[in-house]
């Protein structure tokens, strides 16, 4: 998947990672090959922050996840 994206950003979406240790561990391994991931914490929020830009929203509601696309791409309304 990694290769597929090319030099596109990697945008990783997770929820209460802290709970997951698995997806700690991928979490972890992808920003490892590319720092550059905007990693988007749904959710609870007690992990330490990861990537190059990290969004926490602080719940998993619909207009959460919609303010944190809007802040990736730069957009608002």
């Amino acid at each position: 998947m990694l290769a597929a994206a090319g030099e596109r950003r990697i945008v990783a979406v997770v929820r209460d990672l802290h709970r997951h240790p698995w997806m700690t561990a991928a979490l972890d391994g992808l920003v490892a090959v590319r720092p550059d991931t905007v990693v988007v914490e749904m959710g609870l929020n007690e992990a330490e922050p990861r990537g190059a830009l990290h969004i926490a929203t602080h719940g998993a509601a619909r207009v959460c996840g919609r303010a944190a696309a809007e802040a990736v791409v730069g957009t608002g309304t």
